[in-house]
Order: structure tokens, then sequence, then C-alpha cells
């Protein structure tokens, strides 16, 4: 628990230490996408912490491409 407060006091400082320097450059769209990533980024780092089960992607990508190679092996017959 200790560990995830510290995550988020990291991840506020990052934001505390880039955000303004964008907002300065009236940089909407790159604050926007900074949050997204460093939003995400936190989320991902607690639930290693707190020992979730976090899906890899490349089983998705595994999921999604099985059937298309199976498809043109198929048409190679």
């Amino acid at each position: 628990m200790v560990i995830t407060f510290f995550i988020l006091i990291i991840s506020i400082v990052i934001a505390f230490a880039f955000i303004p320097k964008l907002q300065k450059n009236n940089e909407t769209k790159t604050i926007v996408i900074f949050s997204i990533f460093l939003f995400i980024g936190t989320a991902l780092n607690i639930g290693i912490t707190l020992n979730l089960k976090i899906p890899n992607p490349i089983d998705l990508i595994t999921f999604i491409f099985t059937p298309i190679r199976e498809f043109i092996v198929s048409l190679s017959k």
C-alpha cells in the first residue's frame, strides 16, 4: 500500500513538472496524450505492485492474427 502511495506521488510530481511547460506553449493535444500515457503507466504500475494479473499484449495480437494466418494458409493449399 505504501508503494502505491509513492507511485501516485511520483506521477503527480511528473505531471506538475511537465504540464505547466506544455500549457505555456499552448500544446493542448500534447497535454491530453501525455495525461493518457501517464494515467496508463500509473495504473499498470499500481496493478503490478498489487499483484494483479495484467494481460500480455502478445495474447491479443495472437488472438487477432491467428484466424488471418489460418485463412492465408488455407488459400495456399
